[in-house]
């Protein structure tokens, strides 16, 4: 599947979190987000925040098929986000004491990042699991 084909079908499957995407789909639809993204920011802020929430769901849905694909729960994006937004809300209060709570959060958050980075980078199993058959493992389905 090429790089148009790929996105394309992460758009149609974006609301479908029990399945299984491949590697290749979620980096390459992660790279299309992000160019988007850059692309939307040179027209102002505003245009730039429509296109983060309308692709939020699209981006959430192939994060959690991509667990799904090396046999974790989508419920590991659940802890690091809670913690960069909770880091967000500490942010807004002033004083010392409330920057060094929000670093140690920040922190925190880059650590459990960081092992989710290592599932989103490891090849899916190539056996069926409990979230269904291999999206690249050979099959007549398709």
């Amino acid at each position: 599947m090429g790089a148009f084909e790929s996105v394309a079908y992460s758009f149609r499957h974006f609301a479908d979190f029990k399945s299984r995407a491949s590697r290749s789909e979620f980096w390459i639809f992660f790279f299309f987000v992000i160019l988007l993204n850059l692309v939307a920011g040179t027209f102002g802020i505003r245009i730039s925040g429509i296109v983060a929430l309308v692709l939020f769901v699209p981006q959430l849905s192939v994060a959690v098929r991509r667990l799904h694909d090396v046999g974790c729960s989508g419920k590991e994006l659940i802890i690091p986000f809670a913690l960069m937004f909770a880091a967000g809300l500490l942010a807004v209060f002033p004083g010392f004491l409330s920057k060094m709570v929000t670093l140690g959060v920040i922190g925190t958050a880059l650590i459990f990042f960081a092992a989710l980075l290592r599932h989103l980078v490891k090849e899916g199993s190539r056996v069926p699991n409990k979230w269904g058959a291999s999206p690249t493992a050979f099959s007549f389905a398709r």
